[in-house]
This record gives structure tokens, sequence and C-alpha cells, in this order.
């Protein structure tokens, strides 16, 4: 059976990632719907690819609005979520969803949330035989009782608002005293500091409750920031036999079907170091589609056939370069981390940028009308 006769809802907030989707379905000859939750639309609203737009501030009238207008279909709808806490909503829902749309799962309610919590995944990924960096969890306050400094702060999950607010590297005890001050979260993680020379990242999708997996490209960065992920890398065909291996005992044990992103830090004498497992799309998912790997169409072909079908994978060159253009520059160019004519070279040398799109340009021209006239 073809995708075509279902209906795609793209759940979502206003983010590149969402456009991505978006853009990855509509190049296809997809239009989504798209249910935004959060604030008005300054992105992703424009797309000319968008054939129904509902947004709320509050995501589980959104979920309702999904719930009591597409139920009823002949064919099942595809739920793409975009987000921990989109993919977490349908997750918590699961009983009332499974007959009725096909969305990201692992075969029982609140398992995906569950994986979530950095501590759980973190265990499960180590009895899999995959290194992870030296953890524990503690009060708002306490100093580590296990972990040695420099250690990194952390959420337990994801789904809590402004998460990333609650990163810090702390290389004594003083910096961590200083830490807890802006920390919101009564239970903190602190996690051992890796000194980074590149970061890894697997995009792909898993059917039959995690036992089919496609998951044959990975990316890594051209740039790195010591507490975030870079913003210009680049698309190869996976070398990591070994790891690859480790990882599908990861998927099997989750039992997870959807589009995931799986990441690692790579330490200055080449470890991998288990990171955490994204339940939902990534940031980079439009980056494999315009190199060829079109994972939304993939996974959605494969969940109609029950089994991976790569018929739709079409490889336009390796290495494939991407940048996401603004956080890019930001980072390296206003803070003097690089020169403007350096970073215009690797710009024009790209192949694959979030916002600028000349086959769907409105979203760009209302993000930088937006930007000027806020």
């Amino acid at each position: 059976m073809s995708i075509y006769k279902h209906k795609f809802i793209v759940f979502a907030i206003d983010h590149f990632n969402s456009l991505g989707i978006i853009r990855s379905l509509g190049e296809k000859g997809i239009n989504p719907i798209v249910v935004l939750y959060g604030e008005k639309s300054k992105l992703v609203q424009k797309s000319k690819y968008i054939s129904e737009y509902y947004r709320s501030n509050n995501i589980e009238e959104c979920y309702e609005y999904i719930k009591d207008n597409y139920s009823q279909e002949l064919y099942k709808p595809f739920i793409i979520a975009t987000t921990d806490e989109t993919a977490s909503c349908l997750d918590l829902h699961y009983d009332e969803l499974v007959d009725k749309f096909h969305f990201f799962n692992a075969g029982e309610q609140g398992r995906i949330t569950k994986m979530m919590e950095k501590e759980y995944i973190a265990h499960l990924a180590q009895s899999c035989g995959l290194k992870i960096p030296k953890t524990e969890e503690v009060n708002r306050g306490d100093m580590p009782k296990s972990v040695k400094f420099p250690i990194m702060t952390k959420s337990n999950t994801p789904t809590i608002h402004n998460w990333k607010a609650n990163v810090f590297i702390c290389n004594n005890e003083n910096e961590l005293k200083e830490a807890y001050k802006h920390i919101t979260q009564e239970r903190v993680i602190l996690q051992e500091y890796i000194h980074k020379k590149n970061e890894l990242n697997y995009e792909g999708f898993a059917i039959n409750n995690g036992q089919d997996l496609y998951m044959p490209y990975d990316n890594r960065y051209y740039r790195n920031t010591p507490s975030s992920y870079g913003q210009y890398g680049f698309i190869e065909k996976s070398q990591q036999t070994e790891l690859f291996h480790k990882i599908k005992e990861l998927v099997k044990e989750t039992k997870f079907n959807g589009i995931f992103e799986i990441e690692f830090l790579i330490d200055q004498n080449d470890n991998f170091y288990f990171v955490e497992i994204n339940f939902r799309s990534s940031c980079w998912t439009y980056a494999y589609t315009k190199c060829g790997i079109n994972l939304p169409i993939m996974y959605s072909q494969s969940v109609i056939d029950g089994k991976i079908n790569t018929s739709e994978e079409d490889i336009c060159k390796l290495p494939f370069k991407f940048m996401n253009v603004i956080p890019d520059f930001k980072i390296n160019v206003k803070n003097g981390n690089l020169t403007f004519t350096k970073w215009v070279k690797d710009f024009l040398d790209i192949d694959c940028s979030f916002y600028f799109n000349k086959k769907d340009i409105m979203p760009f021209l209302y993000f930088i009308k937006n930007k000027i006239f806020k």
C-alpha cells in the first residue's frame, strides 16, 4: 500500500526542525497537517507545503485537536513528533491512539517518557555494552560523591521547560555552587565532563518494536563548542561496525518504533561515550533528506510494508555538508572564534542550510521580518 493514501500530521513547535519535516514530506508530494503548540509561529506557518494549520499554547489542546479531527480516517494517519514534549504527549496517550494512528511509540503507554530520563537510558545503554560518562543524581545544592570534577550539570528529563538553562560546566566546588544558584530543578544530574574531540550522531528509524533498524549513516562536526553540539557538520557512511551492533541491541531493548537520533561524545583517545537517544526527529533530519535519505518517507513506507524499505534512498554525495547558519555565525564569528572570511568560505561550500530554501522561500522571509520588526 502507498503512504500517499494516509494523512500526515506534524506535531511540532515553531523551529527549523519542524520546518525540515514539513519540507521533507512536501518535496515528496505530501502536504502535511501542522499542529503547533507554543507561541505564534514566526517560521513554519508560511511553508507552501502545509495543507492545514492549527496552533494552541497548550499541548493537550493540540493533542485533543488531533484526536477529535483525524481519528476516524479510513487509512490511519501518521503523526510525526519533532520535540521531546510532543513525543512524550503521544506516548502518554498510547492506549487512546494505537488503533487510530501511526505514531512514534515503544509498544506500551509511558515507556518513551520513562526512557527520556537520562539516568534510566544511560543504564540501559551500559547494559548493552556502550560506554557512558560517570553520572550521579543529587539534590540541588549537594556536592558529588563519586563523580570527580570537571563535571556537567543536567536535568534528568528533556521535557521540562527550558532544560538547557540547567546545563553548566563546573571545574570545582565553587563553580558548582554558583551553578546551583541558576538551576531550577530540585534533582540534578552530575556527569563526568568529557573533553571531546568531536561528536558522533546517528539519525535513523526502527520498526517492529525495535527489531528492524535503518541506520547506515552518521554525522560529525567540523567545529565544536565545549557545552553544546556543533552547528557545521557532515554526513558520511558509518564505519563503526562494533558500535553499530551495540546500538542495535539498545534499540531492541527500547522496543521503539519511529524516527530517532542517538548521540555520542568522542574523547581525545577516540573512545565513544553514549549521551542520549532522542525519540523523535532531530534538527539534522532535513540535511539527511537533502543528502538523499528522506527518513520521514522511508520510515512511513516501512511501517506500511512491515519491513525496512530503502527504495527512496538516493545519495547525492558523501560527505554531505550542512550548517545551521545563524547559530554558527553567532558562536564563531560574533564571538571571535573565526574570521568572517573563513566563515563565508565555509558557508559557500555547504550542501544544505535549514532556513533559506528557494523552493519554499516564505518561511525564511517571514523569519527575517519577525527578527527585524519583533
